[in-house]
C-alpha cells in the first residue's frame, strides 16, 4: 500500500476513534441502583465509586447532600426536581468526571452557575419564584471568570441594554430554573459595551451554601457536562458549537467568515432570541473537556445564522481570566 494512502487511513481511523471515545463521554454510564437511589449513573468514573456516594447519601437527609458529596471528594453542582416533584436528580463532579443520582422526595435548594443556563434581565426587581417583571428579556449565561478577586458570570451586553447616557438599562438578573423558583444573581457589575464594542457583560455569580459554580458548559441532568478546559482562538473554518435556552445544548458547525453588516466571527450554526449570551466553544474532546472562544451575540440573515463576540478580547477589556475546571 502507497505510505500516503496509509498515513490518510491512519488519520482517517484516529478522527473515528476520537469521535467514538467523544460519544462515550457525551453519556452517562448506568449503573446497579444503590440505597434510595433509584437511578445511579456516572461519566469518566466508575459504578463502584457512584455507588460508594449513593450509599453514602442514603444515610443522610436530603438537606446535608451538599456536605455529604464535598466529604466524599465530589463537588455538588445542582438539584433538579422531576415533573411530579416526587423524586429528583442530583449531579455532581470531581475533577472532569459527573455523577448523578436520583433519588425519592424534594429536592434541596441546590444549585448555581454553569454556562448555557436560562437568564432573565429586567429594569425591575426580580424575586425568586415570581413572574418576571414586563419587559424583561430571557437570554443564556457564558463562561466563570475571576475578575479583581471575585468570580463574575458573562453573558451578552444587549441582554441588559445600554441607554444613550451610557447606563444599563435591564441591570437586574437571574438565573432561572423553571419548576423551580429562579436564584436572584444580583446587579450587572460590568457593562463592557459602554465603553468598547464589544457585546459582553459580567453578572456576580451566586454563592454560599447551596449555590455552588462550575467552569462547565451545562447539558441538563441527563447528561454529563462539558468541562472547560481553557480558551481558544475564532479561527477560520474552526469547528465549534454553542448552547442557547432557546435552541438547546451542543448546536454545532464552524466559524465562516463575517456577513455584511457585521464585523463578528459568524458561523454556519443556526441561531434563535434567546440564546443571546450562550457559551461558544470548541467540538468536545475525547476527554470531555472544551475550549471557550466567545459569547453568542446574534442571529444574522434569513437563515439566521449565529454570529459571536470573541472571548479573548473580553477578557483583556475587563482584565479578567477565564475559570477552568481542573483535571481530577
Amino acid at each position: 500500500m502507497d505510505r500516503a494512502v496509509r498515513i490518510a487511513l491512519l488519520a482517517v481511523t484516529a478522527v473515528f476513534a476520537t469521535a467514538a471515545t467523544a460519544q462515550a463521554q457525551a453519556q452517562y454510564t448506568r449503573c446497579e441502583n444503590a440505597g434510595d437511589a433509584t437511578v445511579v449513573e456516572v461519566s469518566v468514573a466508575t459504578c463502584d465509586e457512584a455507588r460508594a456516594v449513593a450509599a453514602t447519601l442514603a444515610t443522610q437527609p436530603a438537606a446535608s447532600s451538599e456536605a455529604v458529596l464535598r466529604a466524599t471528594g465530589w463537588s455538588p453542582l445542582r438539584a433538579a426536581a422531576s415533573q411530579n416533584a416526587t423524586r429528583y436528580d442530583l449531579v455532581a463532579i470531581r475533577g472532569h468526571a459527573a455523577l448523578r443520582l436520583r433519588r425519592r422526595g424534594a429536592a434541596p435548594d441546590l444549585d448555581g452557575w454553569t454556562a448555557g443556563r436560562e437568564l432573565v434581565f429586567a429594569r425591575g426587581r426580580l424575586v425568586g419564584g415570581k413572574p418576571p417583571p414586563s419587559g424583561a428579556a430571557l437570554c443564556t449565561s457564558a463562561f466563570l471568570i475571576q475578575l479583581g478577586g471575585r468570580s463574575g458570570g458573562l453573558s451578552a451586553a444587549h441582554c441588559g441594554g445600554t441607554r444613550r447616557d451610557g447606563t444599563t438599562n435591564r441591570r437586574n438578573a437571574a438565573l432561572r430554573r423553571p419548576p423551580q423558583p429562579g436564584i436572584v444573581v444580583g446587579r450587572v457589575q460590568r457593562n463592557v459595551a459602554r465603553s468598547r464594542p464589544l457585546d459582553a457583560l459580567v453578572l456576580p455569580v451566586p454563592s454560599g451554601a447551596g449555590r455552588p459554580s462550575a467552569a462547565v458548559v451545562d447539558r441538563g441532568v441527563s447528561r454529563p457536562p462539558w468541562f472547560v478546559a481553557g480558551s481558544a482562538r475564532p479561527l477560520l473554518g474552526r469547528r465549534i458549537c454553542f448552547t442557547g435556552r432557546t435552541s438547546g445544548i451542543d448546536n454545532c458547525g464552524r466559524i465562516v467568515r463575517s456577513y455584511r453588516g457585521t464585523r463578528l466571527p459568524c458561523t454556519t450554526i443556526t441561531g434563535r432570541q434567546g440564546d443571546s449570551g450562550g457559551p461558544v466553544y470548541t467540538a468536545p474532546a475525547a476527554d470531555g473537556t472544551v475550549r471557550a472562544v466567545g459569547i453568542t451575540t446574534l442571529v444574522f440573515g434569513l437563515l439566521q445564522k449565529m454570529c459571536f463576540t470573541p472571548l479573548q478580547p473580553v477578557l483583556s477589556a475587563l482584565n479578567a481570566t477565564l475559570v477552568t475546571a481542573a483535571a481530577g
